[in-house]
Parts: structure tokens; C-alpha cells; sequence
């Protein structure tokens, strides 16, 4: 593959004052570094949600199913943190649908649509103050999965996946319609998929595909995607633990097999860490890693920037890595850093910096 400029993906979340606080840190920090840009994922901050009703990721759309008693009944209010959000993934609330599979999705509303109505000018007011012509705009987007089993326990989980597939795809195509053609690249976010892959035998990997697969053809081919494969972050807490990467490999390289041509894929970014667990020094952690199948001009992104790493260990993890790919990869951390305070973060984002320019 071409030889790319060592670039910096930041996962999503970050722990500021607001998105265009975060959008105008990030920009400050990384600049060239970045070829996009997330809001931030905030929301609003409140006395229940003091870093912000968006920090926890999918939480915020159990949160709206919650508050709609019209259409959900809560079996179990679970247990919440001093962030608002549940203390642990055993501990969220559980709710019980008064629609059928076949009619939910025209009775749920993500707010997805709303955040990128809000933040899409600020971002493009910024880039154009900074003169940075080609970066675009980047869209977490949760999978049905992602969002049904910690809402409703896997059985139901899976009955109604394509209901909110079609809702979070039916809103992401409003922002299309919405945004300058080139603007939008879609990250998609799977650890449910990815816990899924971990937990079941390597044949049986198609059924953790059919969600993420399931939202991406109903999305228009206007936009560039990415993956972010995550273990899950929750209080810094992962979802998935790994001993080997073997597994994501060979989830990563079927769901590469069966991505739809229509639709352009921009980037694959690994977690290397588990969130408070730091990325492994030794090499042989990293073996698997030469066989991802990596399309040309598909980066690849190693999400092992962790703060119990020090600068020559991270260099160390770095080399390592790009000795077993072959090639430049790219920068970020496991998953976002909503979760984490401020000065971390800043951290984080100074130390993937650094590495663009080893």
C-alpha cells in the first residue's frame, strides 16, 4: 500500500466543556495531525449528567428510550454512578418494548439527527478559520446490537437490533442530506459485535456481522466509513478482555470480505488496550496483527496511546507494530476519552502528537 503520513484518530469522546470546546482543543493540539474531526460527544451537563448526557456513547439512547414511557416499560432502573451513567455493565436499566420488532423503529428518535444539526456548522466555521480545506467531520454511529443488549438483554437484543438499525440509518441519511458532499465519514461502533466474536467459535462469526452489516446498507454511499473495533470502555472498565488479538483479526477480515463495494471504507482502528489495563510491551502480542486483510488506501489505525505508558514505551509498541504491518499506521487511544478528566486527556492527545513525528 501507499506509504501514508503517520496520522492521529480520535475515537470520539472527549471530557470538555462543551463540542466546540473540544472541537477547538482538538484543532489547537493536533491540527495536520487530524484527516477528521469529532464533536466531542458531550451534550448537555447537568446536576444527573455532570460530564454531559452524550459521554457514555449508546447510554444516551437508553437514556431517551427510559424517559419514553409511552413506548417502554422499565423492568429494572439499574444502578447509576456519580457520571449518571450505570456503575457498571451488569448494572444499566433494563427496559421492556410495548412495540412490536416490525414497528419500533417509528417510535424512537436517537437525537443523533439533533447533535449534527448543532454541531456540523461549528465545525465547518472552524475549519474554515484554520484554513483546513480537507478535513471532514466524523459521526460515531452505535449499531443496533450496540444499543439493544444492554437495553433489553440479549434475546430481545437481537428481535429488535434492525429496528434501531433502521433509525440510526434513517438518521444518518437526514445528515447527508444535510451536509457538503466529502464532509461525512461514519464511524461505526461495535463492541457488542465484538464481544459477541470473542465469546462464539471462529465459524460462527457471521452472526456478529449482521447488525453492523445490516446498518451500513441501509445508509446512501455519500459518506466515507470507518471502524472502530472496541472492547468497550465504561468506567474505564472494558467489555471484552483478550489474550489474543487472533479473534479480532478474523473478525475484522470477514467483515472486510463481506463490506458492500457501493460503500467507501476509510479506516479499520484496533483498541490495543482494555481500557484501564495499558497495551502489552511484548511483541508477540502483536503477531496477529500481520494478518489483517487491508485493502489499498483503507488505513489502519493502533489504538494503544494509554496513560500508564511512558513516552519510550509508547515509541517501543509503535515500531513494534509498524515492523509487523509493514507499513506507517496511524494513532488514538482504545475508545474515547469521555470518561476520562481533562488533564488526562490532554495528555493522551499530546502523546499521540509526539508519535506523528517519530
Amino acid at each position: 500500500m501507499t506509504e501514508l503520513k503517520r496520522q492521529v484518530l480520535l475515537a470520539g469522546s472527549l471530557p470538555f466543556a462543551s463540542e466546540e470546546d473540544a472541537m477547538r482543543r482538538a484543532l489547537d493540539a493536533l491540527g495536520p495531525d487530524l484527516w477528521a474531526l469529532p464533536d466531542g460527544e458531550i451534550g448537555e451537563k447537568s446536576e444527573k449528567y455532570p460530564l454531559g448526557n452524550r459521554a457514555a456513547w449508546v447510554q444516551a439512547i437508553i437514556n431517551v428510550c427510559e424517559q419514553d414511557t409511552e413506548n417502554w416499560e422499565v423492568v429494572n432502573p439499574g444502578l447509576r454512578g456519580a457520571s449518571g451513567f450505570p456503575t457498571g455493565y451488569g448494572t444499566g436499566p433494563r427496559l421492556k418494548p410495548k412495540r412490536s420488532p416490525a414497528e419500533m423503529h417509528k417510535h424512537l428518535d436517537f437525537h443523533w439527527l439533533e447533535y449534527f444539526q448543532k454541531s456540523y456548522p461549528i465545525f465547518k466555521r472552524l475549519r474554515e478559520q484554520r484554513g483546513m480545506t480537507n478535513l471532514k467531520f466524523q459521526v460515531g454511529l452505535p449499531t443496533g446490537m450496540g444499543s439493544t443488549f444492554g437495553l433489553m438483554g440479549p434475546i430481545n437484543g437481537l428481535h429488535y437490533g434492525s429496528a434501531f438499525n433502521k433509525r440510526m440509518a434513517y438518521e444518518a441519511n437526514e445528515m447527508l442530506k444535510i451536509a457538503d458532499p466529502g464532509d461525512l465519514i461514519f464511524q461505526l461502533e461495535v463492541p457488542g459485535e465484538l464481544a459477541m466474536a470473542y465469546r462464539m467459535p471462529k465459524f460462527l462469526v457471521n452472526l456478529s456481522l449482521r447488525t453492523v452489516l445490516g446498518l451500513v446498507q441501509q445508509i446512501k454511499p455519500k459518506a466515507a466509513f470507518g471502524i472502530h473495533f472496541c472492547f468497550g470502555d465504561l468506567n474505564n472498565e472494558a467489555l471484552t478482555t483478550a489474550d489474543t488479538l487472533d479473534k479480532m483479526v478474523h473478525f475484522s477480515n470477514r467483515l472486510v470480505d463481506k463490506w458492500p463495494k457501493t460503500h467507501e471504507l476509510c479506516y479499520l482502528h484496533y483498541p490495543l488496550a482494555e481500557a484501564a489495563d495499558p497495551p502489552p510491551l511484548e511483541a508477540a502480542y502483536y503477531e496477529a496483527l500481520k494478518n489483517i486483510i487491508l485493502p489499498p488506501h483503507v488505513r489502519f489505525v493502533a489504538g494503544f496511546v494509554h496513560d500508564k505508558r511512558s513516552e519510550a514505551e509508547h515509541q517501543k509498541i509503535l515500531e513494534t507494530i509498524e515492523s509487523i504491518r509493514g507499513h506507517t499506521v496511524d494513532v488514538a487511544c482504545s475508545c474515547g476519552m469521555g470518561r476520562r478528566t481533562p488533564d488526562i486527556a490532554e495528555a493522551l492527545i499530546e502523546t499521540s502528537h509526539t508519535l506523528t513525528m517519530i
